[in-house]
Parts: C-alpha cells; sequence; structure tokens
C-alpha cells in the first residue's frame, strides 16, 4: 500500500478539470487558485456538439500562454499498462489526473446512469484498491481497482483521449498591475465582440461572447420548444448544466483577480460597482445551471421553459458588466484602449 499525504480540496468554483489540476497543485503547496484560473472571462457556443466553454483557452493552454507552463499528458493503451504507470507515478510521490466515465462512479448520482466525460485524481493504491480524490464531487475514498479502470476504458473517454495528466512542479510569480489589466481588457474585448482572439479566429462571431449567449439562447429555445422525447436529451441538458455553472465560476474567479488589484484597478466606488455586478452575473449562472439540472430530473418541461427567460436576462446582465469593467480601465479615458 502506497497513499500520498491527504490534502484539503480546492475551492468549490471550479470545473472537473481545473478541480482535478489544481489538486494536485495544492499538493505541492499552492494556496491561491485565482492567478491560475481567474485570468480570462469569454464564452463560446459550439453548435454542432451543443456545448458551451466560459474560456478562449482551455486552463491548461491559459497557463502556457500566461506563465509558459505546460501541463504533461501520457497515452495509455491497456489496463496492466494503467496500473503499472500509476503505481510508477504514486511511489515517486506523484500525484496523477485522469479522465473516468461518471457512469462508473458510485459516489454521484450518475452512478449506471449516465455515460459522461470527468476527471479524478488518485492518490494511493493497495492490491486491488486505489485511493481516489473526486474534488469536483468533494470526496475522498478507496474504491476497487477495477472500477477505474473499466472508468478510464470507456467508449467516453476514448472519444477524447484516454491518457494521464501530471502537473510538474510549478512556482507562480505574482502577476503585476499592468498584466492584470491587460488580461482584463482582453476577456472585456473578446467578450464585447471587439475583438477575436486568435485561437477563436476560425469560428463565427455570433458564436462568441455576448453574440454567443444570444446565439446559444436561441439554440437553446428551438430546442426545448421542438423536443419530443425529454428521455433523448438528457445527458445533453445534465452537460449543460455543469458547463453553465462553470460560466459563473469563471466570472467568480474573474472578479477576485480584479478585486487582488485594487485599489490601483478600480477606484473604491468603482469597486463597488463592480462588486454588485459581478455578484448578480455569477448568480444567474449558478441558477440557469441549477435550474437546468433540476428540470432534466424532474422532466419539469416548464423549468426548461424559464432557463430560456434567464438566458435573455443574463445576456443583458453581461452586457452592463463587461462594458462598465472596459470603461473603469485606467487606460480607457486616456484614449488607449
Amino acid at each position: 500500500m502506497h497513499q500520498l499525504p491527504d490534502i484539503e480540496f480546492p475551492a468549490k468554483h471550479l470545473s472537473c478539470y481545473e478541480s482535478v489540476l489544481l489538486t494536485c497543485l495544492k499538493y505541492q503547496g499552492l494556496s491561491e487558485e485565482t492567478p491560475l484560473v481567474g485570468t480570462q472571462a469569454f464564452f463560446v457556443f459550439a453548435p454542432a456538439e451543443f456545448t458551451v466553454s466560459s474560456r478562449f483557452n482551455a486552463v491548461d493552454k491559459e497557463w502556457q500562454r500566461v506563465y509558459g507552463y505546460q501541463v504533461e499528458t501520457q497515452a495509455v493503451s491497456t489496463p496492466a499498462i494503467l496500473r503499472e504507470t500509476l503505481i510508477q507515478r504514486l511511489e515517486a510521490d506523484q500525484p496523477t489526473c485522469l479522465p473516468v466515465d461518471l457512469y462508473a462512479l458510485p459516489h454521484t448520482l450518475h452512478y449506471q446512469q449516465l455515460h459522461q466525460h470527468h476527471y479524478i485524481n488518485i492518490w494511493g493504491y493497495d492490491d486491488e484498491r486505489y485511493y481516489m480524490i473526486c474534488p469536483y464531487y468533494r470526496f475522498k475514498g478507496w474504491v476497487a481497482a477495477e472500477l477505474i479502470h473499466d472508468g478510464f476504458f470507456s467508449p467516453v473517454v476514448a472519444a477524447r483521449g484516454a491518457y494521464l495528466i501530471g502537473v510538474p512542479d510549478f512556482n507562480i510569480p505574482p502577476l503585476t498591475t499592468e498584466q492584470v489589466s491587460q488580461l482584463v481588457e482582453e476577456s472585456c474585448r473578446t467578450m464585447l465582440n471587439l475583438a477575436v482572439p486568435a485561437t477563436l479566429s476560425h469560428l463565427e462571431t455570433r458564436y462568441l461572447g455576448l453574440a454567443g449567449i444570444r446565439t446559444f439562447t436561441k439554440y437553446f429555445a428551438a430546442l426545448v420548444t421542438q423536443e419530443n422525447d425529454e428521455s433523448a436529451h438528457k445527458a445533453r441538458y445534465i452537460n449543460l448544466s455543469r458547463h453553465l455553472m462553470a460560466v459563473g465560476y469563471s466570472r467568480h474567479w474573474f472578479h477576485k483577480l480584479i478585486q487582488n488589484c485594487q485599489p490601483a484597478l478600480t477606484t473604491p466606488e468603482q469597486a463597488a460597482e463592480l462588486d454588485t455586478l459581478f455578484i448578480q452575473v455569477v448568480q444567474a449562472w449558478n441558477a440557469i445551471g441549477l435550474r437546468l439540472g433540476m428540470g432534466v430530473h424532474g422532466q419539469r418541461a416548464a423549468m426548461r421553459q424559464r432557463v430560456v427567460t434567464q438566458l435573455q436576462q443574463v445576456a443583458e446582465q453581461e452586457t452592463r458588466l463587461f462594458n462598465t469593467l472596459l470603461g473603469m480601465l485606467p487606460d480607457y479615458e486616456g484614449g488607449t484602449i
């Protein structure tokens, strides 16, 4: 048996992928998540997959952009190799992240109910078990090795790549006020459709930022109106509910990044106004995600119709937020933005 020293869970306002990466960094002594997950706020709608994202860069790509830091991945092809690799990493005191199918996780409501890509940490092993940490669902405990193997080699995971994820030693340099101001400006301009990040230049503007929220709302309203078989869309709705809440999480961390630079970035009066706008937006996205999830489990069409109205409202709230924030930046009145 070998088990790494226990750690506290990272903050709740993270996606499952961010959660497992930050869990590994907390093992290294990380105490402040904000510089890593608060550097961007955006909205991307992918109509073909019917998914939304709160980032124009995935968190690992953003770490590489801002800090030059690269997450390590390793493809694994068989259960035997998976077992051998996990043991090698744990014996070297290296925690590991890996994707699994939610269908295989007994500590969730989706156990043997829903096939869904998810991320966990492996923190220890013995002859027949692994010590698993699932920070997104706040679970720690020993589980059968076969359960992890089945979840990892599920077709759901294979479709996106069955690989292990490692986080090397990482010392985070503090962000300067100038850097934060630049990051805030970039997010405001992309959200307001004033600029398009190079990584998204292949997408139509109507799927990005505030335009993307409005386009997604139209698509979602059409889906709710046209659906005949509620169960056929259950997985899609549950997936969406998590992603919509993740948009709220991104606003939470983006707000914290700005707060860390006050009063250099904003005046006390501006800070108070921003606090109100950010709280409204974060609460709105969380409410939308929760309502959609409850509407699925309860098969209540009225709840999903209410989500359409809430999406229209949050688009207006986000418009006020990012216009206000851009206008508050120190360089705005100087004409350099």
